[in-house]
């Protein structure tokens, strides 16, 4: 039995918080699949769950970003220390110059927003998106989509619309299908 509280809108997986619904960890994963990325960054690993699920299962290198490591769960820093050669938890704050360099020149990277300023990060990190690069947040909502699994009144939109006006408005981005992510409050848009 797990010794963590359910939240509505998060799972538990081996006792690590999963900041996802499983049907949005499974729209992203075959989002992710579907890309086929070289490279997929976390911005925000939290305590872990979706460096856990993801990691062991995609074949492109993955960064995982987060400024608070003492977060991390030890079952999810093995297994960045088992997959070490595609695998590498960065703990640093993701808006520190050596991050953005690291990242900037990265070709064919999907850049997943999902810290504690995601409306910054999308901002920030939209920056060092290359042509065919996509750049995504979680916890959007538009008050209209619907959210399988998590009931309207049971989350707090980190990202709205008025958020993504930048990225809506660049004529170097586009948005990505709402299909993709219909029922999820992933959003997300390629670089052309």
């Amino acid at each position: 039995m797990s010794r963590l509280e359910p939240i509505v809108g998060t799972e538990i997986i081996d006792d690590i918080r999963l900041g996802h619904s499983w049907f949005e960890y499974d729209t992203l994963k075959k989002f992710i699949q579907d890309e086929n990325p070289f490279w997929f960054i976390e911005i925000g690993v939290h305590e872990g769950g979706l460096s856990y699920l993801l990691i062991p299962k995609l074949w492109c290198d993955y960064i995982g970003i987060e400024k608070h490591c003492y977060l991390v769960q030890p079952a999810v820093l093995n297994i960045y220390k088992e997959h070490s050669k595609s695998a590498e938890l960065i703990c640093a704050d993701c808006f520190d110059d050596k991050i953005f360099l690291k990242i900037q020149n990265l070709p064919l990277k999907i850049i997943y927003c999902d810290g504690g300023n995601k409306v910054a990060e999308l901002q920030h990190f939209k920056s060092v998106c290359l042509p065919g690069d996509v750049i995504m947040a979680h916890d959007y909502h538009d008050e209209i989509r619907k959210v399988r699994d998590i009931p309207r009144e049971y989350f707090t939109p980190e990202v709205r619309p008025i958020d993504v006006e930048h990225l809506d408005n660049d004529k170097t981005f586009e948005r990505l299908d709402e299909e993709i992510f219909k029922e999820t409050r992933i959003i997300g848009w390629r670089k052309k």
